[in-house]
């Protein structure tokens, strides 16, 4: 058997895994019908996202307005969509950012030892003894708000655990013959650690991804709802939050839909992460 077919029938097995466990398939077909309503939020709703009738604001839910509108006649079923796709786009790319430059600090800390592994780790240290969110709020207001800086300051706070990840990967697969065999061959060190060691730890790379989409979608909330992430009028769940926390005691709806998207989308992802985690483990076939 070759080496592709291998690799094949070792992810065949995981989605053989995964199928079975149909709170992980539920919540992944959840996931993509949020992801693809968000993507495609201006063919099914009828009303802008900006769109205002200040003849009809404070509307509560009707077959008009589904989740009513807002302050300023806005339909809030669109804005909480578009808010959707500001706040997965933001978090993939956060977690994506995190994941690739902590996978590669990782890496290097594991594979070449000594002083490298102690910088690194010493810095990851610290960083981590930092909780994530005070640290996302000290980058963010250095950096400003804005789309791209939301995305540096979350994806800063989550290197740290991919760092320890791939760390812990590449120690575990460096002294191994295939990795001595490709270095005796004139391999460079990036080319093992590409080559080698990453496809290694792709499974559980992928589960930290998924899992810390969840994490991304919370802390891009919370920065929002502070003022230090998306900034009105783009709509955002976090920022929504804010903005309807005024008139949270007299209308119900301005807060309630956006706080029940962010729960349900960090539960969704959680759970999906969970099924993930169990089916690429080896030791839990049955």
């Amino acid at each position: 058997m070759s080496k592709q077919q291998r690799k094949r029938g070792q992810w065949w097995d995981v989605w053989g895994r995964l199928r079975r466990n149909k709170v992980a398939m539920v919540s992944i077909a959840l996931l993509l019908l949020i992801i693809l309503a968000a993507i495609f939020s201006e063919l099914i709703t009828p009303y802008g996202y900006m769109e205002r009738d200040l003849t009809n604001t404070f509307a509560f839910p009707s077959l008009e307005h589904l989740f009513g509108t807002d302050n300023l006649g806005r339909d809030i079923f669109s804005r909480v969509l578009v808010g959707g796709r500001i706040s997965l786009l933001v978090a993939f790319g956060s977690v994506l950012l995190s994941a690739a430059a902590g996978s590669l600090l990782g890496a290097a800390a594991g594979y070449y030892g000594g002083r490298v592994e102690f910088g690194i780790m010493k810095l990851t240290d610290i960083m981590m003894a930092i909780p994530a969110f005070l640290l996302a709020v000290t980058v963010s207001a250095a950096m400003g708000t804005g789309l791209m800086n939301t995305v540096v300051a979350v994806g800063l706070t989550n290197i740290p655990r991919f760092v320890r990840l791939m760390r812990a990967e590449t120690l575990s697969v460096k002294g191994n013959e295939f990795i001595l065999a490709s270095r005796a061959s004139g391999g460079s060190d990036l080319y093992i650690i590409l080559k080698h060691i990453f496809p290694n730890a792709l499974s559980s790379t992928i589960v930290n991804v998924t899992l810390g989409v969840g994490t991304a979608i919370l802390q891009i909330s919370g920065l929002s709802f502070v003022g230090l992430g998306v900034r009105p009028p783009t709509p955002e769940w976090g920022s929504m939050l804010a903005s309807g926390r005024t008139y949270m005691r007299d209308f119900w709806p301005m807060v309630t839909f956006p706080g029940i998207a962010i729960v349900v989308t960090l539960m969704l992802f959680n759970l999906a992460g969970d099924g993930l985690r169990d089916a690429m483990d080896p030791r839990l076939k049955r």
